[in-house]
């Protein structure tokens, strides 16, 4: 019988062959490494950068179980808000149940930059884009999407880039509808470029401890890798039709080519970067000098980045005029707690007068144990 206090590692079973395994996958992805070539680039760039951020509610604190609702706003990084709306949090329901939210009909089809954005797909309702609308991030990234585009479509004189926070590779929207953003990116790309930037991704897992050893980005360096396709299906195991397979060699919810970049020469922050091909015609959108012109901007607006050197300013700025703090994030937050009061009975306007008074109880640590914000 084993001994539980046992630290010996002499009677792990099949130790000694699984690390071997390990070990012989580590080296190969080293040698895939070793072939990746890294493109320096100079942190410049004339182009007007913009990034448009949703983000709920959840600071809000506007949660009575089983009540529950998320406040969504999108915001630019210049702090221009550009959509508001509220729907249930996300539940357990089943996808073939019926709810406010996933019923006949949606209550963003009349938003007038949805609205543009449908059109653009050549479609009349948020439930024709859309599989997954029974969760609230669909929403929050449904809404981001629009924004882009109606800025993609409305693009001035000025160059611009518009960044988004995260990967562009989208699972919110139906996979056959992205050639036609493709086609809309492609018919005015001489005046507005896209592109995705993550901290994280599936890649930079799989590759991060390779790249790292083999050290691809050289010291005090800015600049990027192209990741070769063999490599990328090899990190999203799930290629968006069917059941997983290793022998895949197509991401269909992908929108384009991923690159890990290093942005600033003071910090070590490696991201990962998305920037839109054809990938169902294997075309390039963006010429090579372009690309390369993308990622020199993204390394200006990088170079000094605060609080996350080497995140594009930009994307963070988004981030700050969508998280509402402080005393308008209180009006709002009250407002909506009269009016949920307004609309239920006795009981429950008693349960929320008791449940509000114990909740600050709670929250100064009235009752012991201070209050952590999770």
């Amino acid at each position: 019988m084993l001994n539980p206090n046992d630290t010996d590692i002499e009677n792990v079973r099949n130790l000694e062959k699984s690390l071997k395994s390990q070990i012989s996958r580590l080296e190969d992805l080293r040698e895939e490494v070793r072939k990746l070539k890294f493109v320096p680039v100079d942190p410049i760039g004339s182009y007007i950068s913009v990034t448009y951020k949703a983000i709920d509610g959840g600071k809000m604190k506007i949660s009575f179980e089983p009540l529950e609702i998320d406040l969504i706003e999108v915001a630019d990084s210049y702090g221009n808000l550009k959509m508001k709306f509220v729907l249930p949090k996300e539940s357990d329901e089943s996808l073939d149940e019926e709810s406010d939210v996933t019923g006949e009909g949606n209550f963003l089809d009349e938003d007038p930059i949805v609205r543009k954005f449908l059109d653009m797909l050549g479609k009349k309702s948020v439930q024709e884009i859309s599989e997954i609308l029974n969760q609230s991030d669909t929403y929050m990234e449904l809404s981001e999407w629009a924004c882009i585009f109606e800025r993609i479509a409305n693009s001035s004189d000025d160059p611009i880039i518009l960044m988004r926070d995260g990967l562009l590779r989208t699972k919110k929207i139906k996979a056959e509808l992205i050639p036609n953003l493709w086609q809309i990116i492609q018919e005015k790309k001489r005046l507005v470029k896209l592109v995705g930037v993550s901290k994280t991704s599936k890649v930079m897992t799989l590759l991060s401890t390779a790249i790292s050893m083999e050290h691809v980005f050289p010291g005090n360096s800015i600049g990027y890798v192209k990741i070769p396709r063999h490599l990328e299906v090899r990190a999203y195991r799930w290629s968006g039709q069917g059941k997983i397979s290793e022998n895949k060699n197509k991401i269909y919810y992908a929108f384009g080519d991923l690159y890990i970049a290093k942005l600033s020469r003071n910090s070590n922050l490696l991201v990962t970067v998305e920037i839109p091909r054809d990938l169902k015609n294997d075309h390039d959108i963006y010429s090579e000098r372009e690309i390369t012109e993308l990622m020199a901007h993204l390394a200006k607006d990088s170079a000094y980045s605060y609080p996350v050197l080497g995140y594009p300013q930009t994307i963070m700025k988004a981030h700050e005029a969508a998280a509402r703090v402080g005393f308008p994030a209180s009006v709002v937050r009250d407002k909506i707690m009269d009016k949920l009061r307004d609309m239920l009975d006795e009981d429950g306007k008693d349960f929320m007068r008791d449940a509000s008074v114990l909740t600050e109880f709670v929250n100064k640590g009235v009752l012991g144990g201070g209050y952590i914000d999770e």
